[in-house]
């Protein structure tokens, strides 16, 4: 089946003003916001000048039957949780659509494409309306024929009306379509694209700068055993008809889908992953940027090779025309059998990489954590703003019934939860989230010398994780200018600090491991 497969998925945006630096507050948090053995995040998105409306499902528990339900909740600037819903649509389950799969409209209500699935397995395309707290409001499902009709993402069209892309039967064979509604979701065209007798997958659409579509998905390229899949992206005029269609990538039984996007500039940029030549070759996380005819411009492959390691969606940064993406790394080191991590690049609109940085989720209970990344916003503060899942153990070494929570991180604009992670004489790669308890300082502010204090979970493997172990722990000292004024080794327990040479001002204390960031924290010289 092609990477990420088919049941791994199952506007008008607010203007604001973004800044060229970021000085925001990050943070990295998990929720489990109804309680359940199981959350997914597949979409973040800003509403108002600074709260977040995230958009995942879960197992409906209220039912035995159906196995997911739409969900939705609220955070503050600093992630605090503030609303949460789920829409309990009657003997059926719900589904967000792919990375990405939401918009929020000119009068504050969020729009979700996806679907539904009834008792007979019947699954059809469904829109689903939220209020500016998050909360329900109504929805709708579309089937044009009666086959299946799966729904993978939504965007705003200039009419005030949607475009939808995902999988049909319609045509005999699973092949991808396109679909466009007014603005209550009242079908006014459809069509589909595939080939005859092949299976065929799509996950994202774009609108095109001539008032068509750019549709991005695989292509069954080569037949049997599975098949075999190429990258596939489409562009389809105001009306659905096809105009040209473009392959890339090497055939592979697990390939990633081509996530598009319309650049300000007129041209498109896909995310994807790059599989390497041969049936067990890796993949490396991919951008690739094309014309508007059709023809490639560039594509530059990052980081190194591991299987299923690649992208789920890049946006666009305002003003600088940066690119941002997001998606998963798969790792495995010495006795440590294989994890993800989420990854995140920023990269010039040429695609040349500003820096590639890799998050894994870990706090008092969750003391070793995979993680992944399904989808990214710029912020108007100049950093970043991403969701996906904080999931399973990788040594066991999780509290038994652990469940896979919604994971949301919020960075500046060079990647760092804590400002500065940039700046330290030792580059760093990988970032353990959310160790807040790890740097504590007393006294903060200070106005001579202090104490930290430096705690990790104990039992954990977080000291030379992602870095061979050859690393040391290590507190470096920031200023807001951006220099490292202070390096110096760090013991379990207490740490003194001389500071009495440092000029007044505010600085960041980040607690490091080789090129692994564990934790960081504010510290004020009075």
């Amino acid at each position: 089946m092609p990477w990420p497969s088919k049941a791994a998925a199952l506007a008008i945006v607010l203007p604001w003003s973004i800044c060229t630096t970021a000085t925001g507050q990050g943070f990295s948090r998990r929720y489990d916001p109804i309680g359940s053995t199981g959350q997914f995040g597949w979409c973040i998105e800003q509403i108002g000048a600074d709260q977040f409306v995230v958009i995942g499902n879960m197992p409906w528990t209220d039912s035995l039957y159906y196995p997911s339900t739409v969900i939705s909740f609220k955070l503050d600037p600093n992630g605090e949780l503030i609303e949460e819903h789920q829409f309990q649509i009657p003997l059926k389950a719900s589904y967000p659509g792919w990375s990405n799969s939401g918009v929020v409209l000119s009068d504050g209500r969020v729009v979700i494409g996806g679907g539904t699935q009834d008792l007979s397995d019947s699954n059809r395309v469904a829109i689903f309306w939220l209020g500016e707290n998050s909360e329900p409001i109504d929805y709708l499902e579309i089937r044009p024929s009666a086959h299946h009709w799966i729904g993978y993402q939504l965007k705003a069209t200039p009419d005030g009306g949607f475009i939808l892309t995902g999988v049909t039967t319609a045509t005999g064979v699973q092949d991808i379509f396109l679909l466009k509604t007014d603005s209550i979701g009242n079908v006014q065209w459809w069509q589909t694209y595939g080939h005859p007798t092949r299976l065929d997958f799509c996950a994202t659409v774009d609108l095109a700068p001539d008032g068509g579509y750019f549709i991005g998905g695989l292509y069954q390229q080569i037949p049997g055993n599975g098949g075999q899949y190429v990258q596939w992206v489409l562009h389809a005029d105001s009306l659905g008809g096809l105009l040209w269609e473009y392959f890339g990538g090497v055939p592979s039984y697990e390939a990633a889908n081509a996530a598009v996007l319309a650049t300000q500039d007129g041209n498109l940029v896909y995310a994807a992953a790059l599989h390497g030549v041969g049936q067990n070759a890796d993949d490396r996380p991919q951008l690739v940027k094309l014309d508007t005819g059709g023809t490639e411009l560039w594509n530059r492959t990052y980081g190194g090779e591991f299987y299923g390691t690649g992208f789920f969606v890049v946006a666009e940064v305002p003003i600088s025309g940066d690119l941002i993406a997001c998606g998963q790394k798969w790792f495995t080191g010495l006795n440590v059998p294989p994890y993800r991590k989420g990854i995140l690049l920023r990269a010039t609109s040429e695609g040349d990489s500003l820096w590639m940085r890799e998050y894994l989720y870990s706090d008092s209970t969750v003391v070793d954590c995979q993680g992944v990344f399904r989808d990214v916003q710029p912020t108007p503060d100049g950093g970043f703003i991403v969701v996906g899942e904080a999931r399973g153990n990788i040594n066991g070494s999780n509290p038994p019934g652990l469940s896979v929570d919604v994971w949301v991180v919020k960075v500046d604009s060079l990647g760092c939860i804590i400002p500065g992670c940039d700046d330290l004489s030792t580059p760093i790669t990988e970032q353990i989230t959310n160790l807040k308890e790890a740097v504590t300082v007393f006294p903060n502010p200070t106005s001579t010398s202090t104490v930290v204090k430096v705690t990790l979970p104990s039992g954990s493997a977080l000291l030379g994780r992602g870095v061979g172990g050859e690393g040391e722990l290590t507190l470096r000292l920031v200023s807001t200018q951006g220099q490292e004024v202070l390096v110096q080794k760090a013991v379990m327990g207490e740490n003194a600090l001389d500071l009495r040479a440092l000029q007044a001002g505010l600085y960041y204390l980040h607690l490091t491991n080789g090129s692994t960031w564990l934790g960081g924290i504010k510290l004020v010289k009075q």
